[in-house]
C-alpha cells in the first residue's frame, strides 16, 4: 500500500477539478473551499479523501508532471503539455541519449526530457540569462528532490558554445534560432534529430533556410491544437476555449554534406 508520507506533494482537488499542489507539513491549509488539516494526509492512500471544514469534499493524489508545470514559479511562458508531449515522441527521446537544449526557460521542456531520460544519458542545457537558469534549477530540483546528476545547466549563449560530444538530439527554443543553426550543427552527429519551437511562422521559414543551408535534412514543421470536450449524463459537446496555436514544431536530421540547392528529394 503506498500511502502518502510527511514531506511528499499532494494535489488536493475538489470534485470540480480544481487543484492545489500542498506539501505535507504539520498545519492547516485553506481554500476557499474551507481547511484541512495537513497532518490528516499522512497514511491516507491516493484517491483517499478528506472534508474541508465547510464540508466540500477534496481528494488526495499524487502530482502528475503536468500540475507541477502549471504550478510552479517562472519568469517565461512555459511548453504546454501537448507540445511537450510531441517534443518527446517526435524527438525520440530514449534513456541514454545525449541532449542539448537551448533555452531552458522555466525548466518545463527540461523536466519532460529528464523524465524520458530515466536517469541515464545526459541533459546539457545552455541558458544566458542567469535569472532564467536559477528559476529553472530551483524548479528541478524542486521536483526531483535534487539536482539530477545527469543534467547540465550552463550559462553561455549558444552561438559562442563548445563540448566535447556531440549529441543525439538537440532542441531550440529561442527568439531567433536560426542564428544558433551554424553553431549547433557542428555540436550534433550525423543522423542526430533538431526540434525547434516558434511561436510565429515567419521565424519557422528563417529556421528553413538555415537548417538546408548547414546540411540538416527532411525538415517538417507542424503544430498541435488541443480542444476538450465537456462530456456528462446529459450532453457532449466542445467547451467553448481550447489550446490552440501555442507554436510550430520543426524537425530536421542531421546528414553528413551540405544540402544541394536545387537538388529533389522526391
Amino acid at each position: 500500500m503506498n500511502t502518502f508520507r510527511w514531506g511528499e506533494w499532494v494535489a488536493l482537488t475538489s470534485q470540480k477539478g480544481r487543484k492545489w499542489l500542498v506539501r505535507i507539513e504539520e498545519g492547516p491549509y485553506s481554500s476557499h473551499l474551507g481547511t484541512i488539516q495537513m497532518e490528516d494526509v499522512v497514511g491516507k492512500e491516493e484517491g483517499d479523501y478528506l472534508d474541508t471544514n465547510k464540508g466540500a469534499r477534496m481528494f488526495l493524489f499524487r502530482p502528475t508532471l503536468e500540475d507541477y508545470i502549471f504550478s510552479m514559479n517562472r519568469h517565461t511562458q512555459i511548453i504546454y503539455p501537448k507540445d511537450l508531449g510531441a517534443i518527446i515522441f517526435y524527438g525520440d527521446i530514449q534513456p541514454g541519449c545525449t541532449i542539448l537544449e537551448s533555452g531552458i526557460g522555466s525548466g518545463a521542456l527540461s523536466l519532460a526530457l529528464l523524465r524520458a531520460l530515466c536517469g541515464t544519458g545526459r541533459l546539457i542545457s545552455v541558458e544566458k540569462r542567469p535569472e532564467f537558469a536559477r528559476k529553472a534549477r530551483e524548479n528541478i530540483s524542486k521536483y526531483f528532490g535534487a539536482n539530477p546528476p545527469n543534467h547540465d545547466i550552463i550559462s553561455a549563449d549558444i552561438q559562442d558554445f563548445h563540448m566535447n560530444l556531440k549529441a543525439d538530439r538537440i532542441f531550440l527554443d529561442l527568439p531567433e534560432p536560426w542564428h544558433a543553426i551554424a553553431s549547433v550543427s557542428r555540436l550534433i552527429r550525423h543522423g542526430g534529430l533538431l526540434l525547434s519551437l516558434s511561436p510565429n511562422v515567419g521565424q519557422v521559414q528563417m529556421m528553413f533556410k538555415e537548417l538546408k543551408t548547414h546540411g540538416f535534412a527532411n525538415i517538417t514543421t507542424f503544430e498541435l491544437l488541443k480542444r476538450d470536450w465537456m462530456v456528462d449524463e446529459r450532453r457532449a459537446r466542445p467547451i467553448d476555449r481550447m489550446v490552440a496555436h501555442t507554436g510550430f514544431i520543426t524537425l530536421a536530421k542531421r546528414t553528413p554534406r551540405l544540402f544541394i540547392e536545387g537538388s529533389s528529394g522526391e
